[in-house]
C-alpha cells in the first residue's frame, strides 16, 4: 500500500528524528558497543532493532557491517590524534626570524628576496669601479636582462610547482638551466687586449672574482632557503636558489671587474653558477642517499 514501507526494505536519505523513548538504548549506545569490538547483543538490543532499521542494517551477516565501520572510525580517531599532535608540534617548532619570513605571503617574500640583491648592485654602482661608459650597450642589455630572469627565478622558487603538468616541468626546467643564464655576457664584444690571459696574474684575478662574487651573493642562497614553506626544501627550490646566486653574482662582477676577456669571465664568472649547481646536486644526492 502506498505510504507504507517494510522495515528493513526502504531507506529514507532525510535525516532521522530519533527512536521511541520507551526502548532502554539507543543508537549512540549500539554503536558505542560495536566500538569495543564485539556485536551487541541482549533483550534491550533486540528491543531497539524492531523500530530502528538503520541499526538493523549493521547486524546482518553476524554484524560484519558495524564491526568494518567501528574498525574504521578508531584507525581515523587515532590517524587524526596522531595528525593533530604533529601540526602542533610543527607550529611549536614556528619561532625565530625563518618562521616569520614563512608566513608572509608570497609576495611580501618575493620583495624581500629583491631587496638584497637591490642593495649589493646599488653598492657596486656607488663605488664606479667600472665606468658606465667601459659598459657597453650590449653588456648593460646583458644586465637588465640577467636582473629581470633573477626576479623570474626567485619568484619561481618561492611558488610551490603549479597542478598543470607541463608548467610544472617548465618550472623545474628552469631550475636545472638558471645557474647558465649568465653565459649571455659571453656575446658582450672584448673592451681590451687580451694577451695576459693566461699570464702569471690571470689565475689569481680568476679566483678574486669568483671568491668575491659568490662571497656577496650567498646570501641571496639564504634568504631563499629561509623563505621556503615545505618541510624539506626540495631540490628544485636549491638549483633555483642556485642559479639567482650565478645571476647576482655576475651581475656584482660586471660592475666590479672591468676585465672583458672571455677567458676571465669563463673562469671567474661564468664558474660561479657551475660550482653552486654541482655542490647543490651533490648535496642533495648525498642527503637522499643517507635518508
Amino acid at each position: 500500500m502506498p505510504g507504507v514501507e517494510k522495515p528493513g526494505v526502504s531507506r529514507n536519505p532525510s535525516p532521522r528524528t530519533g527512536i521511541p523513548r520507551g526502548t532502554t538504548v539507543d543508537c549512540a549506545e549500539i554503536r558505542q558497543g560495536f566500538m569495543t569490538g564485539e556485536v551487541p547483543s541482549g533483550v534491550s538490543v533486540d528491543e531497539h532493532l524492531r523500530v530502528c532499521g538503520h541499526c538493523a542494517e549493521l547486524f546482518n551477516n553476524s554484524g560484519e557491517l558495524g564491526l568494518r565501520l567501528a574498525s574504521v572510525g578508531s584507525e581515523a580517531a587515532v590517524s587524526t590524534s596522531s595528525q593533530l599532535a604533529e601540526t602542533e608540534s610543527l607550529l611549536a617548532r614556528e619561532r625565530g626570524l625563518r618562521a616569520f619570513l614563512r608566513s608572509r605571503s608570497t609576495r611580501v617574500r618575493w620583495a624581500l628576496s629583491l631587496c638584497l640583491p637591490a642593495l649589493l648592485l646599488a653598492r657596486e654602482l656607488a663605488r664606479k669601479r667600472v665606468p658606465w661608459r667601459e659598459l657597453g650597450v650590449p653588456r648593460m642589455l646583458g644586465g637588465l636582462f640577467l636582473l629581470g630572469l633573477f626576479g623570474l627565478v626567485a619568484n619561481s622558487a618561492l611558488r610551490p610547482l603549479p597542478i598543470e603538468r607541463r608548467a610544472a616541468r617548465l618550472r623545474s626546467a628552469l631550475a636545472v638551466v638558471a645557474w647558465c643564464l649568465p653565459c649571455v655576457l659571453w656575446f658582450a664584444p672584448e673592451a681590451q687586449a687580451s694577451a695576459d690571459e693566461f699570464s702569471g696574474a690571470f689565475a689569481w684575478r680568476s679566483l678574486s672574482c669568483f671568491a668575491y662574487g659568490s662571497a656577496l651573493a650567498a646570501p641571496s642562497f639564504t634568504l631563499l632557503w629561509a623563505m621556503d614553506r615545505g618541510v624539506r626544501v626540495p631540490f628544485r627550490v636549491w638549483a633555483l636558489a642556485a642559479g639567482g646566486v650565478a645571476l647576482l653574482a655576475n651581475l656584482i662582477l660586471m660592475l666590479h671587474c672591468p676585465i672583458t676577456s672571455r677567458a676571465h669571465l669563463v673562469a671567474g664568472h661564468f664558474s660561479i653558477g657551475l660550482a653552486w649547481f654541482a655542490a647543490v646536486s651533490t648535496a642533495d644526492w648525498w642527503l637522499r642517499r643517507a635518508g
